[in-house]
């Protein structure tokens, strides 16, 4: 007499575990990816700053974010480094404001505030993944852009974020990549400036 035994296979919940598995390693291979990348980001920046005076009051960086989503769920975000500043900025303070040249009329910048509020903020709808790297300290948007010193009329321009723009593109092709550069808009009227260039706004986005 022959015996028997049957099993019962949930293909289905199988299938759903393997694909759940999958999902969290590749989620684990994004954030080491970008724990890496905003790492070269941030010592790339720290290379022009000695130099340049970038992140003179520590903001600039404070500012540096990055971010891991799936399916609109947050994986995990983080920082360049931890929130610190320096006595660099204007009047031998750590304020750093949009333009240091017309204090009177300077928006005052906290980096790591405008940071946390971007990720507080941000909301991913793709349903597949999505990998973000950002510099919140708005005056980044001249640097990247270039600009020119309204005194020595030098003009000046480190594309940081757009130089590995294509590195991030083909690591991670064929997925979707985009870059913006944001540079702010703003008026000063400072009264010392007034009878040689009268008031001036400054900045475009694109």
């Amino acid at each position: 007499m022959k015996e028997s035994t049957l099993v019962g296979f949930d293909a289905k919940a199988l299938i759903e575990d393997m694909m759940q598995k999958a999902s969290e390693e590749q989620s684990r291979r994004l954030v080491e990816y970008a724990i890496g990348e905003i790492q070269k980001l941030g010592d790339m920046i720290q290379t022009y700053n000695s130099a340049n005076h970038m992140d003179r009051a520590g903001h600039l960086l404070n500012s540096l974010c990055w971010g891991v989503y799936y399916s609109g769920k947050k994986v995990q975000t983080g920082f360049y480094r931890s929130a610190k500043t320096q006595s660099r900025g204007f009047n031998g303070t750590s304020q750093s404001a949009l333009h240091e040249l017309f204090k009177d009329d300077a928006v005052v910048i906290n980096g790591r505030q405008l940071a946390q509020e971007f990720l507080n903020s941000f909301k991913a709808k793709e349903k597949g993944w999505v990998v973000f790297f950002a510099i919140l300290a708005p005056y980044w948007g001249y640097w990247e852009s270039g600009h020119k010193n309204v005194f020595s009329k030098t003009f000046k321009q480190f594309q940081v974020m757009t130089h590995i723009f294509d590195d991030v593109r083909m690591a991670l092709r064929p997925a979707e990549t985009h870059l913006t550069v944001y540079v702010p808009k703003y008026s000063y009227k400072n009264r010392k400036y007034k009878n040689k260039r009268g008031y001036a706004k400054i900045g475009k986005q694109r």
